[in-house]
């Protein structure tokens, strides 16, 4: 077995061991076979060997816990099965499997069962659901509500969102505070913190907003000069080429000069505004970086009241001439939008910011308030029902690792004395509760900890990650000495922090490399995406080879989902058809669906690509992570329970009755709705007034009066009888063992079992199954709230996860599902999505570390204005979501192993041209800004592109082929596809215009016999893909008009009696009736048998009265009993569900030519009366009531159904055989073979 041959880096983050280490490991770096191997060799050091139960690691997600542990397993085994005689390593595989290898949360939930008694929380507590813990919160909500309207300050600060309107917008920015709290550590402390602001009289110079705010004015002044000087650069060369035509288009002296003179008088005006324009933006800069916020506001009013003309060439686009007049007017305009810019964020004087601060501080002070409120409702609700969610499991173990002050308890020094290395991965999506409990468990010194993680691919901002923890330390900490591993210190001396870069990708080819690192060369900044992307960031291909891989850039004609699906799936289809390479081990092979993933930002476009590729035949999985309460194979299950719980509910009624459970159809709706109002009208005879309308319940209730013998009337009756025992099952058992009784009644398992997906669709019913156990410990009532609550959370905490890809299928995913993912094509798509800037206009808008900010509404006047906080934080805020966005972007392209295609809208309006204002910004020195005010990706990609060597089809759409271009390795292939004049339909590019030819006679045959070809599997048409075996076997029986009960001698038809005989023989204890066969007291024994099923409730009093005591006396002595005696075991009413073959439900119906899909499997289901379970072979028996019926005439009828059973049952008992199938007939007394 070779060594695995790591880098120097690679080797470096392995063994060192000279104190706490940062390593920032890049995308497809090889991060988890580095943290992997590390552990080993922790465990196995020759001389400081590490227990494995004395690592801690804490991973992102429960999957990638159980991988670590298995592939430190997996390396375990290699070396003992190398050292057979070392028992150590046996010992260590053995501490492995109870090593702390997990999420953070479950390492808390293991530390809060260890030591409950250390806190103020039940022994017995559980996790709590979303579905709960969503009803707790609205509960806990209502009443906290109530009781803050109490206070005017909080009437103050509900009015300023709903003017008395409505208390949603009160609730939420209460929920929004306290949810953003929990992602802190002592977040009552920090509610104080955030508010001391608000309470300084006269403080907002001392304030962190001040001092973004005139950073941030500073800022736009200077990118608004550079856009100026450019402006006045390209305008005084257009004054000097301007002259010199002037000059040369005149013979004379004096015309040349009263030519030149005119030019002159031209350009004076747009040069002077250019100018002065230049010098006010200069004067802003140097005083908004001098923090003079006074003079600068002074500066900015008479501009701000109209008095002052704002800066830029507005009504001067007539003056303007020359080459370059576009982009001066481009750079004049766009300064003037940051000068409107500064002008916003400089909204206020200092004494307007303290008006503001008195009118907000009690506003604030009451939501605060409030939020701890419902802090305690909330935890005492949790309380009352044992449970603790998420949150609480981390607050709580700092609670116990940690006391007021911050100092370690004794606890946590006892704690991680039985911890030597704490390892973190993904420590880029950490927030600082977690980052707080890590340092908790760290030694003092913090020199055991190694976090591994890429700022670049942090996230999950929406989850409340804090990319800045990892920055922090990214800034801070220096480089790893010579990047070589350090040696462990001596003892007593305490190790150094360092940093550590694995930037070798062993992941993509050579070009998409080069081709990633020239993109984000151009964009990611500290600004934007939190760090500079140089070296140590900067991706190093690790696998360089003969292969190089591609990127493709593609610019279509508009943003249309459906025009970029459309492209996306004919590139597809060209790679396939063209065998286009990619990579397998060392060699390649001709690229497959399945190699390709469409990269979408959100899932709401979906169905636009999937269509697109499913036109063309090209197989496609759309990876949605979906909600299980919206899953449609679960929603027929709610349906049921909440009609168990309240029939009178018609939609949900509805859904139950026309789902797979059930089987009713429309029209068996419609027919109950019709025959109600019948009956309806019929009673409500000779009443003067419209009847009332009835509920789709009533309805039901009122079809049961109909003819017993009716099939209709049956199946309404079986229904209800299935329902009403539901209904009282519901009240007096737990709701697990409801459903597992709905399960076994219905076959709803079997029946998805046998559906696409199965084996995944079965495995969600029982996670149904399993949440609905966990939150229906109230009863049905209680569950079915829950259920509510889970839906409108949008998770039960059991979502479906279906895989990352298909075999065989064209993956559509997310960029957030793709994070870990990779594949050999990959297409970013979608790119002109805009941002979701929603965080930056929240009602109160919240900070880690620049606290709280909200807006005001004037005394008089509609509308709400933002305080300067408010605008600090919104700023703050939009960065941080552009910087997100910039790692969503990076997340994406790195996706890509052999080939990368980004699509692109080219964005060009009749009065807008992107690539013109692109070319403008990034010629005058201020890619930056325009970086900064991208809102899609494809804004950005447009900028990084033009200055490609490869762009000049966008340098020639920007007019500007000047612009120079960046120097890079990288090859991009790009193609603009340039939009049709309005009304010209685009050509299909498959189908190409032929001259006229005359018909080929062949041919012209050809397609008269294919216009006369028929359907060879018509028949199947017939069957239904789920049926029941009764129901084809009736459908194959002639109908016989029967006797009504009134007229037979025995006063009842042949339902009621075969429904008595059935109710008994499923109940009956055969034992005791051949006992007393043989003691000749068989007529006791009958009769004592019927009153105890009645008594038992086992058979209705109303069917065991019409029970016909000969018959079952008959049967008792029949050979039919004799068989039930001699059996092993007796199955009665055996339910089956089972997929057969189209030609053995087609031959049961009478078809006697088969079509040739006769092997397509139909969905069948029945139930047996009587399997008889022998050691070596099967019986079936099946009792019939039908009258006036020959031995020849039960044969014709049911031989089919009972060939069909048998092939059922030996499916479902193999491999024993059934050998005997048999007709039991009440009426004749006797047994028939069939």
């Amino acid at each position: 077995m070779s060594e695995t041959k790591w880098t120097p880096a690679q080797r470096a983050a392995i063994d060192d061991r000279g104190g706490a280490l940062l390593v920032s490991a890049a995308a497809g770096s090889g991060k988890t076979a580095v943290l992997t191997e590390r552990a080993v060799r922790l465990i196995t050091d020759p001389e400081h060997p590490v227990d494995a139960d004395r690592l801690l690691i804490v991973t992102f997600t429960n999957a990638a816990a159980a991988e670590l542990r298995a592939r430190i397993g997996q390396a375990l085994l290699r070396r003992s099965q190398a050292e057979p005689s070392n028992t150590a390593l046996r010992r260590q595989r053995m501490l492995l499997q109870r090593a702390p290898i997990c999420t953070i949360d479950a390492f808390c939930l293991d530390l809060l069962r260890k030591h409950f008694q250390a806190l103020d929380i039940p022994p017995d507590f559980t996790p709590a659901d979303p579905g709960s813990v969503e009803t707790l919160r609205t509960a806990a909500l209502a009443e906290t509500l109530e009781a803050a309207y109490l206070n005017a300050d909080f009437c103050a600060f509900a009015d300023l969102y709903g003017k008395g309107r409505t208390d949603s917008a009160a609730g939420e920015a209460v929920l929004q505070v306290y949810d953003f709290l929990r992602a802190l550590p002592d977040y009552g402390r920090k509610l104080d913190e955030m508010l001391a602001p608000w309470q300084d009289e006269n403080g907002f110079v001392r304030t962190c907003w001040h001092d973004i705010l005139l950073a941030e004015a500073a800022r736009a002044a200077r990118a608004a000069g550079e856009l100026l000087s450019a402006a006045l650069k390209d305008s005084r060369a257009d004054l000097v080429t301007a002259r010199a035509d002037a000059e040369a288009s005149k013979k004379t002296p004096a015309a040349k000069e009263k030519a030149v003179a005119g030019m002159n008088e031209r350009f004076a005006e747009p040069l002077e505004r250019l100018e002065s324009a230049a010098a006010l933006l200069g004067e802003v800069e140097h005083l908004a970086e001098a923090g003079e916020w006074t003079p600068l506001y002074d500066k900015l009013t008479p501009y701000v009241l109209g008095m002052e003309q704002v800066p830029g060439l507005k009504n001067m686009k007539k003056r303007l001439t020359g080459e370059h007049k576009d982009a001066v007017k481009t750079r004049a305009d766009e300064a003037a939008k940051l000068f409107e810019k500064i002008e916003d964020l400089i909204s206020c004087s200092l004494d307007e910011a303290e008006l503001d601060r008195r009118a907000a501080e009690p506003r604030l002070r009451a939501l605060f308030a409030a939020v701890r409120d419902f802090d305690a409702r909330f935890t005492a609700r949790k309380r009352e029902r044992r449970l603790l969610e998420f949150s609480d499991f981390e607050h709580l173990a700092l609670r116990l690792l940690r006391d007021e002050d911050g100092q370690p308890t004794e606890l946590c020094q006892s704690i991680r004395q039985g911890y030597a290395a704490v390892m973190v991965d993904e420590y880029q999506d950490t927030n600082a509760l977690q980052d707080a409990l890590y340092r908790c468990l760290a030694s003092p010194a913090g020199d055991d900890l190694f976090l591994v993680g890429d700022l670049k691919q942090s996230i999950y901002r929406f989850r409340q990650a804090d990319p800045s923890i990892f920055r922090e330390k990214l800034d801070r900490w220096p480089a790893l000495p010579g990047g070589a591993a350090r040696p462990r210190p001596p003892e007593g001396t305490a190790g150094q922090n360092a940093l550590l870069a694995l930037d070798a990708n062993f992941r993509s080819a050579p070009q998409v490399v080069e081709g990633i690192n020239f993109i984000f060369e151009q964009l990611m900044t500290p600004q934007l995406g939190d760090t500079a992307y140089g070296d140590g960031q900067r991706l190093v291909c690790g696998a360089p080879g003969d292969y190089s891989g591609s990127v493709e850039a593609q610019f279509l004609p508009d943003d249309e989902a459906e025009t970029d699906a459309a492209w996306i799936a004919r590139r597809i289809e060209e790679l396939v058809a063209a065998g286009e390479p990619v990579r397998e081990g060392s060699t390649t092979r001709p690229v497959q669906y399945e190699d390709c993933c469409i990269l979408l930002s959100a899932r709401g476009d979906f169905p636009a690509y999937v269509e697109a590729l499913t036109a063309r035949g090209i197989p496609v999985y759309a990876d949605a992570r979906e909600n299980l309460m919206e899953a449609p194979h679960i929603r027929p299950l709610i349906s049921l329970l909440k009609v168990i719980d309240n029939p009178a509910q018609d939609i949900y009624l509805a859904a139950a009755m026309l789902g797979p459970v059930f089987g009713f159809t429309d029209d068996d709706l419609v027919r109950l709705r019709a025959q109600s109002a019948a009956l309806q009208k019929e009673q409500n005879a000779g009443n003067a007034g419209k009847p009332a309308r009835m509920s789709l319940y009533g309805a039901l209730l009122l079809a049961r009066q109909g003819p017993a013998e009716d099939p209709f009337t049956q199946k309404v009756n079986d229904f209800y009888d299935k329902l009403t025992a539901l209904r009282q099952m519901a009240r007096s058992v737990p709701a697990e063992q409801l459903l597992e009784e709905i399960f076994a009644t219905t076959g709803y398992l079997a029946a998805l079992g046998v559906t696409e997906n199965g084996a995944r669709r079965r495995e969600d019913a029982r996670r149904f199954a399993s949440f609905c156990a966990a939150s229906g410990a109230g009863g049905i009532s209680a569950l079915v709230r829950a259920i509510d609550a889970a839906a409108l959370a949008g998770s039960t905490g059991q979502d479906t996860t279906p895989g990352g890809a298909r075999p065989g299928c064209v993956t559509v995913m997310t960029i957030h599902r793709s994070k870990g993912l990779q594949f050999p094509v990959v297409f970013v798509a979608d790119t002109a999505r805009r941002f979701n800037a929603a965080d930056t206009r929240q009602p109160v808008l919240l900070h880690r570390m620049y606290g709280a900010g909200l807006r005001l509404r004037p005394e008089e006047g509609e509308g709400a204005y933002k305080t300067a906080a408010y605008t600090a934080l919104s700023n703050v805020h939009a960065a941080e979501m552009r910087s997100e966005q910039m790692r969503l972007l990076y997340v994406a392209l790195t996706r890509a192993q052999d080939k990368l295609i980004l699509t692109v809208p080219l964005g060009i309006g009749k009065t807008s041209n992107p690539f013109t204002r692109a070319a403008a910004f990034l010629e005058a020195g201020a890619g930056q800004t325009l970086c900064r005010q991208a809102n899609s990706f494809a804004d950005w990609l447009r900028a990084a592109l033009l200055v490609h060597p490869n762009g000049g089809p966008l340098r020639r759409l920007a007019e500007d082929l000047e612009l120079p271009f960046a120097d890079t390795g990288s090859t991009i292939t790009l193609t603009v596809q340039q939009a049709l004049p309005e009304g010209v339909e685009p050509p299909d590019p498959e189908l190409e215009e032929r001259p006229l030819a005359q018909a080929d006679p062949a041919l012209t045959e050809a397609l008269r016999q294919g216009f006369a070809w028929q359907y060879p599997a018509a028949a199947l048409a017939g069957v239904p893909a789920k049926v029941s075996v009764t129901s084809i076997v009736h459908k194959a029986e002639q109908i016989t008009l029967e006797r009504p009960g009134f007229l037979s001698k025995d006063g009842l038809t042949a339902a009621e009696m075969g429904t008595a005989l059935h109710a008994f023989l499923e109940h009956a204890d055969f034992a005791a009736l051949a006992e007393a066969k043989a003691a000749g007291t068989l007529d006791e024994a009958i009769g004592a048998e019927r009153d105890r099923q009645a008594a038992a409730q086992l058979t209705a009093p109303e069917i065991a009265a019409k029970l016909d005591a000969v018959r079952i006396r008959r049967f008792v002595q029949s050979e039919a009993f004799a068989k039930i005696c001699a059996a092993q075991q007796v199955l009665r009413e055996l339910p089956f569900i089972t997929a057969l073959p189209a030609g053995a439900v087609l031959a049961a119906q009478g078809h006697e030519e088969l079509p040739a899909a006769a092997d397509a499997q139909v969905l069948v289901q029945g139930i047996a009366d009587l399997v008889l379970v022998y050691p070596d072979h099967l019986e079936l028996l099946d009792y019939k009531t039908d009258r006036r019926k020959a031995e020849s005439d039960f044969l014709r009828a049911y031989r089919a159904q009972l060939n069909l059973y048998a092939i059922a049952i030996e499916k479902r008992f193999a491999p024993k055989k059934v050998t005997y199938k048999g007709i039991y007939s009440f009426a004749l007394g006797k047994l028939i073979e069939a």
